[in-house]
């Protein structure tokens, strides 16, 4: 039960610091790509790249346990 208490004030904790980082952080920044450059809030942009991040790490796992699964038959 202590666990569980201290797991959610974790995680409340986690987004209260998210929050703020968001609020203190919504300047408008330009991102320049080879043909075109967008604008967008620095936290949209952050939230972007985290979920680029996750996505090509969930790949990367997933093609690493194909490829052994493919070896060890």
């Amino acid at each position: 039960m202590i666990k569980k208490i201290l797991t959610a004030l974790g995680f409340f904790g986690i987004f209260i610091v998210a929050l703020i980082f968001s609020v203190l952080n919504f300047h408008s920044v330009t991102i320049h790509f080879y043909l075109f450059s967008l604008q967008m809030p620095l936290v949209v942009a952050l939230t972007l790249e985290l979920f680029a991040g996750i996505a090509i790490g969930v790949g990367a796992a997933l093609f690493y346990a194909m490829k052994k699964r493919q070896i060890s038959k």
